[in-house]
């Protein structure tokens, strides 16, 4: 599911936002340094940004999204009444941008144009890792894993999983193996019994 940031500062406008996105994971923050420490833990899938804030401008966070690497392609739009905003914005990289008041269907078709464009694929590390366990699990159980990409996470059976995840249940397969083959059916069966 699509994690969307929203960076607005009136609470109305942000309870609006939320509802408008209950099918996504949201995220309000109503100023800059909480969303530049949020955005320091986590990437969004998309930023829907005010521009005036408390302390700042919703620049200041794109600018900062804009000089790192892991959000630099993360999509923001910009939502304001101050046209001025739209173009310092554009030069610091904002994606779209929509003037207040909005559309809230326009607001909708937008953000899903945003997210689906911006579907990333695993990166190296997690590719490797994923192929690690594949085959730990085809090497015990005789069969693939079910797995899936849903552009922003890794499912395993239905529940999300990192890279971590998968590194540890690589090892756990690995260890069921003995000799090349996997151990016998009760130690495979009081393995499975331990992980409900």
């Amino acid at each position: 599911m699509p994690n969307v940031l929203i960076l607005e500062d009136n609470p109305d406008i942000a309870t609006l936002y939320e509802r408008i996105f209950r099918q996504y994971r949201t995220q309000i923050i109503n100023d800059v340094p909480e969303a530049i420490n949020y955005l320091r833990r986590d990437r969004p899938d998309l930023v829907i940004m005010d521009f005036h804030l408390p302390s700042g401008s919703g620049v200041d966070v794109l600018s900062y999204m804009r000089s790192q690497s892991d959000l630099a392609d993360v999509p923001v739009l910009g939502v304001s009444c101050d046209d001025m905003m739209k173009d310092e914005a554009t030069q610091h990289g904002m994606t779209a941008f929509l003037p207040k008041p909005i559309e809230i269907t326009e607001l909708l078709k937008m953000a899903q144009r945003l997210i689906s464009t911006n579907q990333r694929v695993p990166g190296e590390e997690m590719k490797k890792a994923l192929n690690e366990y594949a085959e730990a699990y085809h090497n015990v159980y005789h069969k693939m894993p079910q797995g899936q990409w849903t552009g922003t996470d890794v499912l395993i059976d239905g529940m999300i999983c990192d890279e971590r995840w998968l590194r540890s249940e690589t090892k756990r397969l690995n260890s069921l193996m003995h000799n090349g083959e996997p151990r016998n059916y009760l130690h495979r069966l009081l393995d499975k019994i331990r992980r409900m």
